[in-house]
């Protein structure tokens, strides 16, 4: 029994190699669903960005919901895990290869420096703190790198002042923070550094209904949160359903990736914390 576990472990971890500054973790079974998705997608190179990022987001659909999938490792790794999604990895992965499929080039090692320049900051993965674990640090950095731009300005987003430090303050629930006062000072620089930005934009939950319509499918929403020291608490790909706005994501409650069956306006009104949302446009390239 012990020698058919060890070889079950060692078949799923098919390669732990040097990349950009840090090692890349994949599995056999990630690596046969990108295969399997490209067979399915190359030949929809053409279609516009925001088809095929929904149709890549679909594509998931029922995939398991799963927390902390990124977080397997005592040293930060550039995971990746395309059998299991929480919100964030979920945006990340059909971005990413819905990128590849634009590229028209298929290669794996397209896809890893796609998804880790998204991820990382300055795409490189250099201990945990280059992780970009804020939502609002994620869109900064994407947005100077030209993958996406907040347009939450234009629908009538408002900037908003607010004090982000829910990691550090909360550090005993992060298992690379908790006891590491490393990590933590660094940390505290980066929660500065976005206070210093004053890029915290928001569109109200009264102001979603008469701006919807400036929301494209394709366009990533991020749910703003009244949870202090917290910047966002959820994230998705907005969806035009039968005439209604709805959004794809890996869904925490249901466990699962789903198209949400209630509106997005609907979802906001019905959680206790949102105070809003950002939408965020991607370079359709």
């Amino acid at each position: 029994m012990k020698v058919v576990k060890l070889f079950v472990l060692l078949s799923f971890f098919v390669c732990s190699f040097q990349a950009r500054g840090g090692d890349i973790i994949s599995g056999r079974a990630d690596v046969a669903t990108f295969e399997n998705y490209i067979k399915q997608f190359k030949d929809q190179k053409n279609k516009p960005f925001d088809e095929l990022l929904v149709g890549t987001a679909k594509y998931f659909l029922g995939k398991p919901y799963v927390a902390s999938t990124l977080e397997i490792s005592a040293i930060e790794r550039m995971v990746i895990n395309l059998r299991q999604f929480d919100c964030t990895t979920l945006v990340e992965n059909c971005v990413a290869l819905s990128q590849v499929i634009k590229s028209a080039d298929f290669s794996y090692n397209n896809y890893l420096d796609r998804l880790m320049a998204m991820r990382y900051r300055n795409g490189e993965v250099s201990g945990y703190t280059s992780r970009l674990h804020y939502t609002c640090d994620w869109i900064y950095e994407n947005s100077n790198r030209g993958i996406l731009t907040n347009i939450s300005l234009e629908l009538e987003g408002e900037k908003v002042q607010k004090e982000i430090n829910f990691m550090t303050t909360h550090s005993h629930l992060y298992k690379h923070l908790k006891d590491n006062a490393q990590n933590i000072q660094i940390l505290e620089e980066i929660e500065k550094s976005i206070k210093e930005r004053d890029s915290y934009e928001i569109i109200p939950v009264s102001k979603i209904s008469e701006n919807e319509k400036g929301i494209k499918s394709g366009d990533i929403v991020a749910f703003a949160t009244s949870v202090k020291g917290l910047d966002y608490s959820h994230i998705g790909i907005a969806y035009w359903k039968n005439e209604k706005l709805h959004f794809i994501h890996a869904s925490s409650r249901l466990k699962k990736v789903v198209v949400e069956t209630r509106t997005l306006l609907d979802y906001c009104l019905n959680s206790k914390n949102c105070t809003g949302i950002s939408i965020l446009r991607l370079n359709r390239k």
